[in-house]
């Protein structure tokens, strides 16, 4: 049985991008969840078991992936959830939650992200930038006299 879900984590391991003989991009990574919880009583952070996920990411959504994403980052997935049950070498039995990624993005809450179009034409990929803020203004929610809008 599969789920779709949508988790917030942090990368755990540097992604890796392979190519199956058909040609079909598939990047791999991990990404750890937990949950900070305040104690009412004395008013300190706690910190929550940490729950790991196995992400596959296939074609286009692999590649750009693996040209946005590093250890560390704290991203957005959504994607198939599927729990399985494995047997290992040495005959004990584990559980892996694996994720099949329909979409992927930086966590803005924890930092900024720019964004590059990726648009194909004729069997090559150009990337095209998103146009940035210029330092010296704080957006386009501002009118000329710096209040805002």
């Amino acid at each position: 049985m599969s789920d779709l879900v949508t988790i917030r984590g942090i990368v755990g391991t540097e992604p890796q991008l392979s190519i199956t003989p058909k040609g079909v991009s598939i990047l791999k990574f991990r990404v750890a969840t937990h949950e900070r919880k305040r104690d009412l009583e004395t008013g300190q952070w706690a910190e929550g078991p940490t729950n790991w996920y196995a992400v596959s990411a296939f074609r286009g959504l692999g590649e750009n992936s693996m040209e946005s994403l590093a250890q560390g980052d704290h991203v957005m997935i959504f994607g198939k959830l599927q729990i399985r049950d494995f047997e290992r070498a040495d005959g004990t039995r584990g559980i892996s939650a694996d994720i099949e990624a329909y979409s992927i993005g930086h966590d803005l809450r924890f930092g900024t992200s720019s964004f590059s179009r990726v648009r194909a034409y004729t069997g090559e990929i150009d990337r095209v930038q998103h146009p940035s803020r210029s330092a010296d203004t704080e957006g386009s929610w501002q009118n000329d006299d710096g209040e805002a809008a």
